[in-house]
């Protein structure tokens, strides 16, 4: 079987606030002009029952000029605050993933999410491992 990589890559550290006037909804905080896939996000908990069933603890969508260009579930790493979610886009014609950790910082409305542009791993085992790596580096 094959391990994790212990290889950092890069990635970017994002912070969202909640809007003081739309619930549930994140705006971007950090001034990043490099960063431009996504400016705000919705964050609900999960009605569909498979979510429910692979461990998703809240659905995090987000819409540019009417089009969903994020859609993802966001499951618990185990370390607490901390889960992971997928962010798949469509880049010259190829299918691309890049990983997500989310950083729910408790009684501040404040959401932090580490991107990792065009890095993933395979499988939610995977997943798990490089994230919880990754949160022990912190």
């Amino acid at each position: 079987m094959n391990r994790c990589s212990n290889h950092r890559p890069d990635f970017k550290e994002l912070v969202f606030k909640e809007n003081p006037t739309r619930k549930n909804i994140y705006d971007l905080q950090t001034a990043s002009a490099t960063f431009t896939k996504f400016n705000y996000f919705r964050l609900e908990e999960p009605v569909k029952p498979y979510l429910i069933q692979l461990g998703v603890k809240y659905v995090c969508e987000t819409w540019t000029n009417g089009i969903k260009v994020l859609h993802t579930g966001i499951i618990p790493t185990g370390a607490p605050g901390y889960y992971f979610g997928d962010h798949i886009e469509t880049v010259k014609e190829k299918t691309k993933s890049s990983l997500m950790i989310f950083r729910l910082i408790p009684d501040s409305s404040t959401i932090q999410i580490y991107y990792f542009n065009h890095f993933n791993k395979r499988s939610i085992p995977m997943k798990l491992e490089f994230c919880r790596n990754f949160i022990r580096q912190l």
